[in-house]
């Protein structure tokens, strides 16, 4: 593990992290002291605080683990010292979350991650139900976005809708879903939410309904070691009546179709 320092010489307190295909993320700190501490941004409350001792590993380096089994709330938690020095972002393997394929229902994702400021932080998301979006299906000329993916905690039944709603409120379009069990697909043709009265740009939510009587699910793509993927997964955008319109991901990998003016 390389170090930096300080203009005094002290060392800045740094972490490589290894998340592991049991759900474990195992920290390895310098200077960092006796523990590291995940605190959930924006946060206040009892449980938005997470202690976790340090361990001599024998080689300068100390370790610990924050266990798959530790509750930890959908959000983005920073990790700093038991002093509360934010910690910097070393070295992260996150080989075992790609095309990660859980078993429960309920579904709990953290992924470690560099912040703006070069600190580390793991962004956590907890669903049960959810829709977790897969293959983005695009056809020049059409004016549609395709969407497949699967569900966990919940599965199609008579009904099921797939709904573009208006994230400002007050308008949703339904199109129906096809698929059986946990499998789900439909089309969204661009015009019925191109035309709808707006500003410059609209951004529509997609969610699930999987049954006629069933709660929307809001679909996202959090099973990876991505954990922004607005400024990585870019579509094209297809002009339709005077817009632009292009499937796209928020900065919580929620999935939208992003409206502009054509120009």
């Amino acid at each position: 593990m390389s170090t930096s320092s300080t203009a005094g010489g002290r060392r800045t307190p740094r972490a490589d992290c290894v998340a592991e295909a049991s759900g474990d993320i195992v920290f390895e700190a310098v200077a960092a002291g006796a523990a590291l501490v995940l605190r959930l941004t924006g946060g206040g409350g009892s449980g938005d605080e997470v202690r976790l001792p340090l361990t001599d590993a024998g080689d300068g380096t100390a370790r610990a683990v924050l266990a798959a089994a530790t509750e930890l709330a959908e959000g983005r938690w920073e990790v700093l010292t038991a002093s509360g020095e934010p910690v910097e972002s070393g070295v992260r393997d996150l080989r075992a979350l790609v095309d990660l394929v859980p078993e429960a229902d309920r579904i709990a994702v953290r992924v470690p991650y560099p912040t703006a400021q070069g600190g580390l932080a793991v962004r956590c998301w907890v669903r049960a139900p959810h829709a977790e979006a897969g293959d983005i299906g695009l056809t020049p000329g059409q004016g549609t976005v395709s969407v497949e993916g699967l569900l966990y905690g919940a599965s199609l039944g008579e009904g099921a809708v797939a709904e573009a709603r208006l994230s400002s409120g007050g308008r949703v379009h339904e199109v129906p879903v096809t698929g059986q069990g946990r499998a789900f697909g439909f089309t969204l043709p661009y015009a019925p939410i191109a035309g709808s009265p707006g500003g410059k740009e609209q951004l529509w939510e997609l969610w699930l309904r999987p049954a006629a009587d069933a709660e929307g699910i809001r679909i996202s793509r959090i099973l990876d070691d991505v954990w922004d993927k607005k400024g990585i997964f870019v579509y094209p955008k297809q002009r339709t009546q005077s817009r632009l319109a292009a499937p796209c991901y928020t900065g919580d990998n929620d999935l939208c179709v992003r409206v502009t003016a054509a120009g």
